[in-house]
């Protein structure tokens, strides 16, 4: 064979070579994921095991850079970016600011204990499909839950009467803004309340400005309030998930094998998460106690005390947040006449 035709075959396999690292190139589908945790959060573990397992299921088709505390924006401000499609995926809870369904989220004893979250939260539950159809039209699709664990409330100094749904507490407590769910539900137990964005949080509660605050999981409150807190009363007000969500135009413009891989991975994460979720709640409580925190854990008798008075007395007052028909499906799946 001559110079000439060696030049040739290998000028042609050269360019070969560049068109298919060009073609491989293109198909790199490269997505950017929000987290509002720190990296040592177990939600931030559980994102970056999602964006290694499907780079690993896609072939390094699909490739998710994870960007946690909240360096994309609060989770508001992220909420609506993955609508608009300018970020891909979060792992958050989802904002209520754009439909009041989303309350559905926090809705207070919606669920009771984590049997009972699992079944309402995973997919094909009640409050997952619920939320599911209302996102739909935000142009967001939800993938899979991750659960960090049931609500309490997380106090700068002792509360008289936390088992006492009928007692007068005298404290302050923070709630989020916007959070009509859980004002009224203070309301009933016996607190005052003030909104504070999670941002001012900490020094609203060191310098008494509230005496704590609900919205919180164990975890939350260990790395968070650890230094400040004196009490902990675990009275199960809602069941706290980060739902993993996607863009949905984002998500139907991937190929049919790739949409695939990314709900096959995530629906086993979730399950794995579910599986673990109450021991990891039992060991942070105990973290608690190592500091010093006094826990306070209602009975299972209580605990029922407790959302008996809520859903009579709490819920036809927020019925509005979530809307008449949603609240006939909580009941029924809860066996509520």
């Amino acid at each position: 064979m001559t110079y000439k035709a060696l030049k040739s075959i290998s000028s042609l396999t050269l360019t070969a070579s560049l068109l298919l690292t060009s073609v491989n190139a293109l198909a790199t589908e490269k997505m950017r994921l929000s987290a509002i945790e720190p990296p040592t959060s177990t939600v931030v573990q559980f994102a970056n095991s999602f964006s290694e397992r499907v780079q690993a299921a896609s072939h390094d088709e699909i490739q998710i850079k994870v960007y946690p505390s909240s360096q994309l924006g609060d989770w508001v401000e992220v909420h609506e970016q993955v609508m608009e499609g300018t970020i891909d995926l979060a792992i958050q809870p989802l904002s209520n600011g754009f439909n009041d369904v989303l309350a559905l989220q926090w809705f207070p004893y919606a669920a009771l204990d984590f049997k009972s979250g699992q079944k309402a939260f995973s997919e094909g539950g009640v409050i997952y499909e619920t939320i599911n159809d209302a996102l739909a039209y935000q142009d967001i699709k939800i993938l899979g839950a991750f659960v960090s664990g049931m609500g309490g409330i997380v106090y700068t100094k002792a509360a008289p009467n936390p088992r006492d749904p009928n007692s007068d507490q005298g404290l302050k407590i923070r709630v989020w803004p916007g959070a009509t769910t859980h004002q009224a539900l203070l309301d009933r137990l016996g607190y005052q309340t003030a909104p504070i964005p999670w941002s001012d949080l900490y020094t609203a509660m060191q310098t008494g400005v509230v005496d704590g605050a609900i919205g919180a999981t164990p975890e939350l409150a260990m790395n968070n309030f650890s230094d400040i807190a004196k009490m902990w009363v675990q009275n199960n007000d809602h069941f706290e998930v980060s739902f993993i969500a996607v863009n949905k135009f984002r998500f139907e413009n991937l190929s049919k094998e790739q949409q695939m891989i990314l709900s096959k991975v995530a629906s086993e994460l979730s399950a794995e998460r579910f599986a673990v979720a109450e021991q990891e709640h039992q060991k942070y409580l105990q973290q608690m106690r190592d500091k010093g925190i006094e826990v306070v854990e209602l009975t299972k008798e209580e605990l029922q005390t407790v959302a008996d008075a809520v859903r009579k007395d709490v819920w036809p007052k927020i019925q509005g947040e979530i809307g008449a028909d949603n609240m006939s499906k909580l009941k029924l799946s809860l066996g509520i006449k």
